[in-house]
């Protein structure tokens, strides 16, 4: 059984604590790896590393910095399968789930170490005389990194090699329910031959590491993904070392399905932005909004497809469309939105069962903005539909709810989906495509309740850096003091 340790100043070693615990699998809950019990100790000592290491690592040339960026790439392409096991035996991803998040880690990778050397400060026009005015671009200093467990490859890869690109140092800590892939990561970097206390990680819980990360001093940014609740906990500490911080939070994205639509098309997009790694996506469509014209074809043609989904153990076949959520609490979470709405008037078309951590793909119907499953995020297989009148009413019910993360319109009336897309409040939207797209240079986050600032590319580098103005003056100045002296 695999032994996950921290990685600190560029050894792999034990925690203060001496202790250890098991992750086990969501799938069937055997036993995958002893995991270290991290202590504040081992972050501290991890900060301590990478505050020492960030003067000679900003003070490298961008080239340098892109190289080792490339033998990262290099390093993760001979791991790609082992990455792709990990995320299925730890994190219950199905097969084009896990390939398709080793892929784009892949395309994060080559993104931040082609960008190492061509994110760029600019020269500007001054209101002086033979002055030369300058903005550099410098690095924050050291970067605490805190990820999640749904896309735990992915989400680490885009934080963690855009700060180091750009001349920042990283401690890392990985969600809890998904320690090795932070560990593989770990390996990655290693193996790539990152100067010592460049790259730190340590495992353990948010409320430990997790809280020295955010408290220190000498951490200058902090970046996390995650729940809403511990968003708003990290920027109120943070606030107290007046550190920025990158948040990308929940989200109640939501699915407009317009009357002008191919009603079979649109069902079958539905299911997939809905139901997607077990609707464990943080812009999955989580209220689907449908004109009634079209609403009766369109939930019999949903449920249908929805019934087709196979649930099951994803180590078994490449087909299977729906594994285990990440454990048997979120699973019972579910089971609690289930019977909200029931207790509410909702009702049930398909779903609702549970077994151990495997949850039903389930839809709910009849359902109004005072049931859970509209005003909370859902992150499970558990999925309202709700009937308006008009698209007026659809952007309202949208509007409807704190998150601002994603969005998307179906419909053939580019400007009806213009107008719907315009007046949605979110900090990504998108026209007949599913809620969840991403790519690797673009503005990833939200407004509202679902997070501060924008990941991917030069938005990434944008916010682990500052502006920092230069000036030169070319002539001799005549000062106005003291008024003695002409």
């Amino acid at each position: 059984m695999r032994k996950v340790l921290n990685y600190i100043n560029g050894e792999f070693k034990a925690s203060a604590s001496g202790e250890f615990g098991v992750k086990k699998s969501p799938i069937d809950g055997s036993p995958l790896a002893e995991v270290v019990r991290s202590v504040r100790e081992d972050a501290k000592e991890a900060i301590d590393a990478a505050y020492e290491a960030v003067k000679s690592w900003s003070a490298l040339p961008a080239i340098r910095r892109a190289e080792y960026l490339y033998k990262a790439l290099e390093t993760f392409r001979q791991m790609r399968e082992e990455f792709m096991k990990v995320l299925t035996e730890e994190g219950g991803g199905v097969y084009r789930k896990t390939w398709g998040e080793v892929v784009f880690s892949e395309r994060l990778l080559l993104n931040a170490a082609e960008m190492a050397r061509h994110y760029e400060g600019k020269v500007l026009s001054s209101d002086s005389e033979a002055t030369i005015s300058m903005v550099f671009k410098r690095p924050k200093g050291v970067v605490g990194v805190i990820t999640p467990w749904n896309y735990p490859l992915s989400i680490s890869i885009k934080k963690v090699a855009h700060a180091l690109a750009a001349g920042s140092t990283v401690v890392y800590k990985p969600a809890s329910d998904t320690p090795i892939t932070g560990w593989l990561i770990a390996q990655m970097f290693h193996k790539a031959g990152l100067p010592k206390g460049v790259f730190n990680m340590v495992v353990g819980p948010g409320g430990v590491v997790g809280d020295e990360i955010v408290t220190s001093k000498r951490v200058s940014h902090v970046t996390f993904t995650g729940e809403s609740s511990t968003g708003r906990e990290i920027a109120a500490k943070a606030a107290g070392t007046l550190k920025t911080v990158t948040l990308e939070l929940g989200g109640s994205d939501p699915l407009i399905v317009l009357d002008d639509v191919d009603v079979d098309y649109a069902a079958r997009l539905a299911v997939f932005a809905a139901f997607f790694h077990q609707g464990q996506i943080c812009t999955s469509a989580k209220r689907i909004i449908v004109l009634r014209s079209i609403a009766d074809k369109f939930v019999e043609k949903f449920v249908s497809y929805v019934k087709l989904l196979r649930v099951d153990d994803p180590r078994r076949d490449e087909k299977v469309d729906q594994g285990p959520l990440i454990n048997e609490g979120q699973a019972k979470l579910m089971e609690e939105f289930v019977k909200d709405a029931e207790a509410r008037g909702g009702r049930i078309l398909t779903g609702g069962g549970r077994r151990g951590a495997y949850f039903d793909p389930t839809v709910v119907v009849d359902v109004d903005r005072n049931f859970r499953i509209m005003r909370e995020e859902v992150f499970g297989p558990v999925r309202p539909i709700v009937v308006v009148e008009s698209d007026e009413q659809a952007v309202e019910v949208a509007n409807n709810t704190e998150y601002g993360l994603s969005g998307a319109v179906l419909t053939n009336n580019i400007n009806r989906a213009f107008k719907i897309a315009e007046a949605v409040e979110s900090g990504m939207f998108h026209i007949n495509d599913v809620t969840f797209l991403e790519e690797a240079h673009v503005p990833f986050g939200g407004i509202k309740a679902s997070g501060i600032g924008r990941e991917g590319g030069e938005y990434s580098f944008h916010e682990v850096t500052y502006d920092r103005w230069l000036t030169v003056t070319l002539r001799t100045r005549r000062f106005p003091i003291p008024s003695a002296l002409k």
